[in-house]
């Protein structure tokens, strides 16, 4: 049995980002990697650009601080006016500025008499209100960085360079094995013995909040060929696979036993933690194989702790764990050494509060939860007001 960060930091070391890319619609592309480097194809902006609505001027007359109106210029509109040196354009926010022009007065300084219009105001200034054509970038230029993340702010940039499609590194392939003969479909009446399967909801959610989904899910009972076929059939398409359930050491627990005649390399089996204790991180080939333990709140905390960071690591990301804070806790907890605990916990700007219902099996206290405390092993009981460290769970 190993601790926590033993476990982790093999995980880390034994999972290889992807490195296989393709292109897609840039609409779609939000949570993918660039694959490379994207060059601007056109200045922006594309022209001289008011950045007001108000007048076109020249700045150099000094003859008068009055000017003729001889046109408008809407944005969209193709300018092909010149102005004169005594003229003016009425212009608006994002309109093109006509050439002969080189500032925009605010209309809040303009007043206007006729198609005449004056400013007494401070002293016109070279360029002001107009923004360069290419000022934000120019053609040819590196405008996003490979490996870069697409959020909306850098698909709103893609998107205003013009391009439709990108070339980004394909995001991970999940597959979830569930196992067990006492779950039973929601939705149905619940008999005798059986209890509602949950963890492929729990599981496919949190791997909504990266941006992934599971590409299958397979149901198997407690039978160990059974188990075997479903795992040869998820291991086909695949660079991530869960096994949820059968990871423990009870007579049909067979997880660990097919895992190994399937030529899959253990890392390790059993992690000095509570929940989730009985957890299995192993390779085959080059895919990343983890066995949960079946109790749904020990599953989600294993995802979460362990699961998270590989698929993040998978992805090419920097920051792989939960956001870690230290909080003051506000109740006492007690705890004996030889375990780490990860305890469900709410927490605030204030300090954090450890929530009952901590065993394993219940998802209750894990639906108020925003966090988890986590206790290191040799850690002993918790004093209120003492820090403790916070990992604190993704939002929606």
């Amino acid at each position: 049995m190993i601790t926590v960060e033993e476990a982790k930091s093999i995980i880390v070391e034994n999972t290889i980002e992807i490195a296989e890319a393709m292109r897609v619609d840039a609409a779609g592309a939000v949570g993918f990697r660039l694959a490379a480097d994207v060059l601007a194809s056109i200045d922006l902006p594309p022209f001289n650009q008011s950045n007001v609505d108000g007048y076109a001027v020249r700045s150099s007359n000094d003859k008068t601080n009055s000017w003729k109106v001889i046109a408008e210029i809407k944005a969209g509109d193709n300018c092909t006016v010149e102005l004169k040196e005594e003229e003016a354009v009425r212009i608006f926010t994002g309109a093109m500025v006509p050439a002969g022009s080189d500032c925009v007065i605010m209309q809040e300084r303009i007043t206007k008499n006729g198609d005449i219009i004056s400013c007494d105001e401070t002293p016109i200034k070279k360029g002001e209100h107009i923004r360069k054509k290419g000022a934000q970038i120019k053609a040819g230029e590196i405008a996003l960085h490979k490996n870069t993340l697409i959020d909306p702010a850098v698909l709103g940039f893609i998107s205003s360079l013009g391009l439709n499609k990108v070339s980004v590194f394909k995001k991970p392939k999940v597959s979830l094995i569930i196992t067990g003969n006492e779950l039973q479909e929601t939705g149905t009446e619940l008999s005798p013995g059986k209890v509602y399967e949950s963890n492929s909801y729990s599981l496919s959610a949190a791997l909504t909040t990266m941006g992934l989904k599971l590409e299958k899910i397979i149901y198997v009972k407690d039978d160990k060929k059974s188990l075997a076929e479903a795992v040869d059939t998820a291991l086909q398409n695949t660079n991530l696979l869960l096994i949820s359930g059968g990871i423990s050491v009870g007579d049909y627990d067979f997880v660990s036993e097919v895992l190994k005649e399937n030529n899959t390399t253990t890392l390790f089996y059993k992690v000095a933690q509570k929940p989730g204790k009985p957890l299995f991180f192993g390779k085959n080939k080059n895919r990343c194989i983890f066995g949960l333990p079946g109790n749904p709140a020990s599953a989600l905390t294993c995802f979460y702790e362990y699961v998270y960071p590989c698929l993040r690591k998978l992805q090419g990301r920097q920051e792989l764990f939960l956001t870690k804070l230290m909080l003051p806790i506000v109740q006492d907890v007690p705890k004996k050494k030889g375990l780490a605990n990860f305890l469900k916990a709410k927490a605030s700007s204030t300090g954090v509060l450890p929530l009952e219902g901590q065993e394993s099996f219940k998802m209750r206290s894990f639906a108020d939860a925003n966090a988890f405390i986590y206790l290191p092993l040799e850690k002993e009981n918790v004093k209120a007001g003492e820090l403790v460290e916070v990992h604190i769970l993704p939002e929606l």
